[in-house]
């Protein structure tokens, strides 16, 4: 007789709205994808930060919490959800003594240009300092403002997990 385990697939998909909403994250929101990576010691993994259904956006400040003490940031680059019309201004400050990335991505001058729909903000790649899981999240102090400079309510910040092994 012959046998074989069958394992359930694992579907996590962070931009489905579907899964969102079982996490309690509904748009519109800021989420990682993928939200959990598997990588080694030492090893480089890479996170997209994304806007999930977000309506006349023309500035973000994004924070994102990590421990310092397992990873370390090693690049920021935008993504593709600001390109278009004027270039943005992206910047980043990374803070790893208290393991804080903060993201600033704003259109300048005059204009009022501003993105709708769901997409990437920014690229994140992380460099695994110790062996297991570590979570990392959207900072709840984030900020999405139109071109008006008034705030976006944001209704959803994702969390993210890296496996190490």
């Amino acid at each position: 007789m012959i046998s074989c385990e069958l394992h359930q697939p694992l579907f996590d998909n962070s931009l489905d709205l579907e899964s969102a909403v079982e996490k309690g994250i509904y748009p519109p929101a800021l989420v990682f994808h993928p939200s959990r990576v598997e990588t080694t010691v030492g090893g480089t993994v890479g996170v997209n930060v994304y806007a999930m259904k977000i309506e006349k956006v023309g500035m973000a400040q994004i924070e994102v919490n990590y421990d310092s003490n397992k990873l370390s940031v090693k690049s920021v680059t935008q993504g593709s959800l600001f390109e278009g019309g004027n270039s943005p201004f992206f910047i980043f400050e990374d803070d790893a003594s208290n393991g804080v990335l903060t993201i600033y991505i704003t259109y300048l001058g005059p204009g009022g240009n501003s993105v709708s729909g769901t997409g990437d903000i920014a690229l994140i790649s992380f460099n695994a300092r110790s062996m297991g899981q570590t979570e990392f999240s959207i900072n709840q102090e984030s900020i999405i403002l139109d071109p008006d400079a008034k705030s976006i309510p944001l209704n959803g910040y994702g969390k993210g997990m890296i496996d190490a092994q």
